[in-house]
This record gives structure tokens, C-alpha cells and sequence, in this order.
């Protein structure tokens, strides 16, 4: 996407694909009985990599999973809609072979915090903003050997809402960039990172933040490579809570969230941890419009669990800052039973960044 005169509202960005799903090179014969991912098409995106003038600005290997963290929190309204623009939900997505499907990625960098001004796309570098995908591998996609060996994407669209700067602006801008000062885009940047767990029913993740100037929180995840390598696996529906009994933020050698001896509790009938992370990732008169799903299907197959520092109410200020410290993030886990050495915690942890634009180029800081 690029313009040398225009600024873009990324929080109105749509990316709109073909998919066609194929076997032998051939359109599949009967696409409607074909078992696919509840994640929906928007699965075919292995990776996603946004840039700005070449700078990377965010980079996400495993959006499958991340988009299945996201999507769980989401209210009913933004689940139904999922559900109509990709499929999100149903077990057979592909109603024919190729179907057309639409999205707003749900990322930070297309929404801008506290709603300030959109992106002063011209005075990029280069004036543009490129969005890498990696697709997919099918059998992550479709769940049934033989059915589907390749998926084919076409036609890809994106539209976003653009504005021409009043001339006062631009000249303003522009003079400011020559006067060697800078123009500034404020954003949530996502990082995935995982650890493996230790084969003991205790574990400690340790996690270094010591770039992190503004962790806003995260979420996390068990993921078992051996569910991740079989195709039956609905990779929207393997995070077990691997029989997770306590865990703990430790933040230094002293300080830890919940404060004592004592972590979050969650157990088959204990809903403490999906509280906790419910408050953590919206608000309490918000969780009322989250989905409503079975509480076992939550602690067997679409567990997660969070915490946050900043809530979207907040600014950057109320973020957690590493300032001072050994710049170690560790969460520190209990078990009923040791989870086998297959598994690992993923955790996606979300700061606050700012895209800095120069004369000279740009940078994320």
C-alpha cells in the first residue's frame, strides 16, 4: 500500500483473498465435506510480516494460533462476524472450492492507541506499507489425509480508508522533518516467544523483557508437538491446560502477581484463571458480551490464560516498565501431572512501541 500524499486509518484496513483448495491440481471434487480447522480460512496464513518503509514493524510466525488466542476473547458480535467474512467456527469452511474470504487483521499496528491521528503514509521513505504472508501448509488447515494438497491464493485485495492532509498539515509536517524533528505513530506490537516445559509437575518460563520499555501484558498457551504435527489436531482446539493446578508472575528475586506463596488457581471446577484473564484482557462490564463457550472445552481444548499491566482504557504510563530490573519475565507453573517434554508455553506478550519518522528513515522504539 502506498501514496506520496495520503493518510491512511489502518483502524479501517480490510485484506480480502481467493482461496482455492485443491487436489492433484484440480479443484476438490466436494469441498463442503471436507473437515477444516473451526479457525476458519483465515488459517491459510501460516505468518504475517508488516512493514513500514522496510522496517519491520510486526512480525507474527504463528498467526493461526495467535488469531485463535485473539478470536477467544472477542465479543459475540466479533465472533459472528468472523464468522460470516472467513468461517470462524464452522468445521467445514470450504462450501465450495475456492470462497472468497475477508478480514481486519488483529493486530496493533492497525489500531493505533487511544485513537490518535492516522499514519502519515507520504512521509515514509519509501511511501508504503508492505504485508508479507506466508501461507499455510493444508494439512494444518484441512483435517483429513488425502482430501486436499494444496491451497491457492488469488486475488488479493486491500482497502483502507485514506484522507489528502489539509496543505497546512503536510507543510507543518514537512517542515518539522526538515528541522531534523520527528513524526511519531504509537502502537501495541505483539512478540511471540515460547519455553519448554521442564517434565516436572513444577515449572518456571523465564522470558527476557530487557527491550521492553512498556509491557502492557500477555496471554499464554500450552502447545503439545505432538497434537501440532497431526492433521486431525484442530490446531484452533489443542491448547490443553495440561493439568495446570497454580501460576505465578515473578517479577525480580521477590515480587510476584498474585503477591505471596500462593499463584492463580485452575482446576476442572476452579474458573479463577479464566476470571483473572478475562479481566486482564477486557473489562468487567465487557465480559458480559464475550462469547459464551463450555468451561470444559475451555481447560481442554481452548485454554489460555493472562494477565495485564494497562487496561484499554489506560495510556502507556500504567504499563508495566523493566527499568531497574534484570529484565527476566518468569511465570512460574504447578501441575496435577507433569506434562510430557513434548509441550511448550507459548506466550505472545504485547508493549507499546512508537513508530519514529525521519528525514532519515524510521524506527521502532
Amino acid at each position: 500500500m502506498d501514496s506520496n500524499s495520503m493518510l491512511f486509518f489502518l483502524q479501517k484496513l480490510s485484506l480480502s483473498m481467493d482461496v482455492t483448495a485443491l487436489l492433484a491440481g484440480a479443484p476438490v471434487a466436494n469441498p463442503s465435506s471436507m473437515p477444516t480447522t473451526t479457525l476458519g480460512l483465515e488459517s491459510v496464513i501460516q505468518s504475517l510480516v508488516i512493514k513500514a518503509a522496510g522496517e519491520i514493524v510486526t512480525s507474527i510466525p504463528n498467526y493461526p494460533q495467535y488469531a485463535a488466542q485473539n478470536l477467544a476473547t472477542q465479543t459475540v458480535g466479533q465472533q459472528n462476524l468472523a464468522f460470516n467474512l472467513s468461517g470462524n467456527g464452522s468445521n467445514n469452511a470450504f462450501q465450495q472450492s475456492t470462497m472468497s474470504i475477508c478480514s481486519h487483521p488483529l493486530v496493533g499496528f492497525f489500531e493505533p492507541t487511544l485513537g490518535q491521528n492516522p499514519l502519515h503514509v507520504w512521509s515514509l521513505p519509501n511511501q508504503a506499507i508492505e504485508l508479507e504472508i506466508t501461507l499455510a501448509d493444508p494439512s494444518t488447515v484441512v483435517l483429513a489425509a488425502g482430501l486436499c494438497n494444496e491451497i491457492q491464493v488469488s486475488n488479493i485485495r486491500v482497502g483502507v480508508a485514506a484522507v489528502s492532509p489539509p496543505a497546512d498539515m503536510q507543510v507543518s509536517a514537512l517542515n518539522a522533518l526538515a528541522n531534523g524533528q520527528s513524526l511519531f505513530y504509537d502502537f501495541v506490537r505483539p512478540t511471540q516467544v515460547k519455553a519448554a516445559c521442564l517434565g516436572s509437575t513444577t515449572n518456571r518460563f523465564l522470558f527476557h523483557m530487557s527491550g521492553v520499555r512498556s509491557l502492557i501484558g500477555f496471554t499464554a498457551c500450552f502447545v503439545d508437538d505432538t497434537k501440532a504435527g497431526t492433521q486431525t489436531v484442530d490446531k484452533a482446539l489443542q491448547f490443553s491446560n495440561q493439568t495446570l493446578s497454580t501460576w505465578q508472575i515473578q517479577l525480580g528475586s521477590g515480587l510476584t502477581i498474585p503477591r505471596g506463596l500462593a499463584g492463580f488457581t485452575h482446576s476442572s471446577t476452579d474458573r479463577q484463571t479464566f476470571l483473572v484473564s478475562q479481566l486482564a484482557l477486557n473489562d468487567y462490564m465487557n465480559i458480559g458480551n464475550v462469547t459464551q463457550f463450555d468451561f470444559a472445552d475451555y481447560t481442554t481444548k481452548k485454554f489460555t490464560f493472562g494477565y495485564a499491566f494497562e487496561d484499554r482504557s489506560e495510556g502507556s504510563q500504567a504499563a508495566l516498565a523493566f527499568t531497574g530490573t534484570d529484565g527476566l519475565f518468569r511465570i512460574n507453573t504447578t501441575h496435577t501431572t507433569a506434562p510430557p517434554s513434548t509441550v511448550r508455553l507459548s506466550l505472545t506478550y504485547y508493549e507499546n512501541v512508537t513508530l519514529a519518522i525521519s528525514s532519515g528513515g524510521v524506527a521502532v522504539i
